[in-house]
């Protein structure tokens, strides 16, 4: 029952991270997307929710953020001291703190977003955001910072009544989606050289048996 639940939670994030964002132009997004850059990576970390414009752009970033700042300031701050040392119930609080800091940085990660693909656009002279104003930036970083809400109350689901740790599930989830379409990029990269299938899979023989 633990796996089935899981499973469903997961669905439902891939599901969410098919949800398109308001204003976002995701054909101008990919294009700006360049291999081995920062924006590259964080969007193999979302599973290309970032590429598409999708309402789970920022992942759970913000979450895991969040909890590295009440950690250490857990050991700077004498009430939040206290407050690890008291339990559940101090172990609650923490939690609720740590979710209201990471709805925070959600919005500012948002911001920030917004602002990077602004600057990106204007630069690379392509409409990443359709009709820029304060109304599309309102309703931009606000999607975003939803999509980041949801995915935390995702993640608690699964610790509470699924299988696992609930955020390492879901980052797993988000990495483990875009194996595929990689794979099929690699395939297309050994097309375009001139390598047959047949040489394809004596390649990955070798690397199966090598490791």
């Amino acid at each position: 029952k633990k796996i089935l639940y899981t499973l469903l939670i997961i669905l439902i994030f891939r599901f969410g991270a098919s949800i398109f964002v308001p204003y976002l132009n995701t054909d101008a997004i990919k294009s700006m997307m360049g291999d081995g850059t920062i924006m590259s990576f964080w969007d193999q970390m979302t599973g290309g929710s970032l590429s598409n414009g999708t309402l789970f752009a920022m992942s759970i970033t913000p979450y895991i953020n969040a909890s590295i700042i009440i950690q250490l300031l857990t050991v700077a701050i004498p009430p939040l001291e206290r407050l690890s040392k008291e339990g559940d119930e101090g172990r609650k609080k923490l939690n609720k703190l740590t979710r209201y800091v990471a709805i925070v940085l959600a919005f500012i990660q948002g911001a920030g977003l917004y602002v990077t693909l602004y600057n990106m656009s204007v630069t690379s002279n392509l409409d990443a955001i359709v009709n820029p104003s304060v109304l599309t930036f309102m309703v931009i970083v606000l999607t975003f910072t939803a999509g980041t809400a949801f995915i935390m109350w995702l993640g608690e689901l699964i610790t509470e009544k699924g299988l696992g740790n609930g955020v390492s599930l879901i980052i797993f989830a988000g990495i483990v989606s875009s194996i595929p379409s990689g794979i099929i990029t690699i395939y297309q990269q050994f097309l375009a050289t001139g390598i047959t299938v047949k040489g394809l899979a004596i390649v990955a023989a070798i690397i199966v048996i090598a490791v």
